[in-house]
């Protein structure tokens, strides 16, 4: 019996915050629509529970080295 190749699920959702000025941008493979609100409300979900523990770095973000 052959394993079926499970397909990648990419959602990137990028936000750049500029003074008077907010884009947004988004990536999907292979996610439906549904799946994506489900991923957005898993990020809230994340960043309430951080907000709730009292946490400084809510958005868990990797810095760039700097070179």
């Amino acid at each position: 019996m052959a394993k079926m190749a499970e397909e990648q699920k990419v959602f990137l959702l990028r936000v750049d915050v500029m003074t008077n000025n907010i884009q947004t941008s988004m990536k999907t493979q292979n996610v439906s629509p549904q799946e994506a609100i489900g991923f957005l409300e898993m990020a809230k979900d994340q960043i309430l529970d951080n907000l709730k523990q009292g946490r400084k770095d809510i958005f868990q973000a990797f810095k760039k080295d700097e070179g």
